[in-house]
This record gives structure tokens, C-alpha cells and sequence, in this order.
């Protein structure tokens, strides 16, 4: 057995090294940590079966190819067709990585979500907005995260993201929330609700919410993925909850981000990476799954700026449901505008057996922990 992994992810290279499964890495970006495997190249996702070919002629037969980063979702299931390795179909992937396709797909199939268009239209702005309303909201197909989304206010602002690579949507009221699931031989073996707390940077896991809503959100997830025919892998369903119904935001077969997995772990104390890479090479061994804890996961990133001063660890080192505390921040560092929900500067992991403590100290962090900026 050989695989290549599309995407540098920390919590894949370590598993596979821990199952003594040798591995390559291919990286759009440069690899800081360093990783036990065969070979890393650090390039631009291969584009064609000849450059995929050349790269990779001086190693054995590839058997088994994971995408580990949304970015390499696509390339993968290419270069799993040119290595002849087990994959979904391509129809299947465009399906969910291009949220037109993706909408237009499962609104056919009576799939309940917010009223959408595609931002190349041939409406002038006027139709749009009385169409959508304001503010409307317009998303790049092909990318999550929040990364290049727009809220549009006014006609003249509809011209500038007019555009087939666009989508336009209805502005939705309401809170978001995830469901993760790991779906083996067409069936769903495991399922968690993630809630949106603070959104890109606050996930309680599981999500603190009714059962009676529980099930409703676990039913839109099964019709979907039923509905798309998945038959293996990990997907990420996003859902909004608004005052009236349960509405599909949107689903990926990828692990989420926000530090998902690692609250996952906490609080069902498995290591859910494990599980992936498993469901990835088609070993098929799927554990039972308890609740222990609540958990959360929360992400840093302060605005734009500079670093003046950082204040208040000790003090939150000191909450009783803080796990894990990663502050990749220093003073006088430069801080850019965060483009999506996948850039941090930190991440804090909470667990706890009762969900109010945990909730208090997620509280209790926000305001304790201090990041001045010039």
C-alpha cells in the first residue's frame, strides 16, 4: 500500500505514520511541520495524467489517493482516475464542490433551502433585488469558508460579482450548525451536530440543541446524502436554523475546519482522523461511538493590525474545561484581513461533562484572553 495525499494535513500524515502506512505529500503551500513521509512536493496540484506521471516516477505504484484539503478535493478524484485508485464519481464531486450544481441538483429533489440564483443573469439589478432582497447575498461556487463572499445592498454593487463563477443568495435569519458524517458501503455509520456558536470561530460539539430538532437536522442530512448516492467518505453538511424550517446550506465529502475533529475527539474520545484515513483506504472496521463530554472548539484571529500586547493566559489556562491552548501570535507581529474561516493565528479546545461549565468558560475566555492591536 501507497498514498499520496492531495493537501497537507497535520492530523492525516500522522496517522498514516502511526499505522506505519507509507505516504507522499503533495502541498500547494509550504510545509512547516515536519512529516515522516516518502516524499513531499511542494508545487501547484497536478493538471494533467503526464504531469501526475512525472512527478511521481520514481516511487512505487500509488493504491490509495486522500484529498485533505477542500482545495485538493477535485484534484484528487482526477488523479485518483489516472492512478486507477478506488474514487467517487467526478459528477458526484462537481456536485459538491460547485454550490450551483449542488443547489440545482438537490432542489429537484425537494431538498429545503434559501431561494437562489446564479450570478450570471441576464436580469438587470432592479429584478435581482426584488427577486432576493436586500441585502442579497453572492458566494463564489466553487469555494467555502466565507472566502470571497459579498453582501450586496444595492443595484449598482450587483455588477461587480456578475459573474458565471458567482451564485447569488436569499439572505437567511437564523443560526448555522454542521453535521459530520462518516458513511461506509452506502450506509451512515456515525453522525455529530456541530453548533455554530460564534460563526468561523466558536463550535460547540455536539451541538447544544433539542433532540425533537436533533432528528429533523439528521433527517435533511440522511435525504441528501441519500439523495447525492454517496457511497463512502466524510462529509460536511452546513445547515440554518430560522424560525420556521431547517434549511441545506450546503455539503462537501471532506473533514470540516475550525478544529472540528480535534472537539470531536473530546468529546467522543476516539480520534476521528483515524477513522477518515480508515474509511479513505476502505478498511471497514467502524467502532462503536458514546458520547463522554461536551466540547468546543474556539479559533483565534484578532482584526487586521498590529500586535501591541497579549494578556490573560495564565488566567485561562486556569479554566477547568480548557484542554489544549495554541497561540501562534507574538507582539509587534503584522495580523492580515482573514479571507476565510481556514486562516487562525491560535486555536483553544475545550471539554467538559457538563455543558454549562463549559459554556461559562467559553465565556469566561473571550473575555479574559486580551490581543491589544495597533
Amino acid at each position: 500500500m501507497l498514498v499520496l495525499l492531495l493537501g497537507h494535513r497535520q492530523g492525516i500524515s500522522k496517522v498514516l505514520t502511526e499505522m506505519n502506512i507509507p505516504f507522499l505529500v503533495w502541498s500547494i503551500k509550504r510545509i512547516k511541520s515536519p512529516l515522516k513521509a516518502l516524499k513531499i512536493i511542494e508545487a501547484p496540484f497536478p493538471k494533467t495524467k503526464e504531469e501526475l506521471k512525472k512527478a511521481l516516477e520514481s516511487q512505487a505504484p500509488i493504491t490509495h489517493v486522500i484529498a485533505g484539503t477542500e482545495e485538493a478535493v477535485i484534484p484528487a478524484t482526477k488523479a485518483r482516475l489516472w492512478l486507477e485508485a478506488r474514487r467517487n464519481p467526478l459528477s458526484l464531486i462537481i456536485r459538491c464542490t460547485d454550490k450551483l450544481k449542488m443547489k440545482e441538483f438537490l432542489q429537484d429533489k425537494n431538498i429545503n433551502m434559501t431561494e437562489y440564483m446564479s450570478a450570471s443573469t441576464e436580469l438587470n439589478p432592479a429584478h435581482i433585488l426584488d427577486r432576493l432582497g436586500k441585502p442579497l447575498v453572492a458566494k463564489p461556487r466553487k469555494s467555502s469558508g466565507g472566502r470571497g463572499l459579498k453582501f450586496i445592498r444595492c443595484e449598482s454593487e450587483i455588477d461587480t460579482v456578475k459573474s458565471k463563477d458567482f451564485i447569488f443568495e436569499k439572505a437567511i435569519h437564523g443560526s448555522e450548525g454542521s453535521v459530520e458524517s462518516f458513511i461506509s458501503n452506502g450506509k451512515i455509520q456515525f453522525t455529530n451536530i456541530t453548533e455554530y456558536l460564534q460563526i468561523g470561530h466558536c463550535n460547540l460539539v455536539p451541538g447544544h440543541y433539542e433532540s425533537e430538532f436533533k432528528n429533523q437536522v439528521l433527517e435533511l442530512n440522511k435525504k441528501v446524502i441519500e439523495a447525492l448516492n454517496i457511497q463512502w467518505g466524510m462529509t460536511h453538511l452546513e445547515f440554518y436554523k430560522t424560525p420556521k424550517k431547517i434549511l441545506f446550506g450546503e455539503i462537501a465529502i471532506r473533514p470540516p475546519g475550525g478544529y472540528i475533529m480535534e472537539a470531536m475527539k473530546l468529546a467522543y474520545d476516539v480520534n476521528f482522523w483515524e477513522l477518515f484515513v480508515k474509511i479513505e483506504l476502505n478498511i471497514n472496521a467502524f467502532p462503536k461511538i458514546n458520547f463522554v463530554n461536551y466540547a468546543a472548539s474556539m479559533v483565534i484571529h484578532p482584526p487586521p493590525g498590529r500586535v501591541v500586547e497579549i494578556s490573560g493566559i495564565k488566567e485561562v489556562e486556569a479554566l477547568s474545561s480548557l484542554k489544549k491552548l495554541k497561540l501562534k501570535l507574538k507582539v509587534n507581529q503584522e495580523v492580515f484581513q482573514r479571507l476565510g474561516v481556514g486562516q487562525d493565528h491560535g486555536y483553544a479546545l475545550f471539554s467538559h461533562p457538563e455543558k454549562v461549565q463549559l459554556q461559562n468558560d467559553l465565556y469566561a475566555f473571550q473575555e479574559i484572553l486580551k490581543i491589544k492591536m495597533n
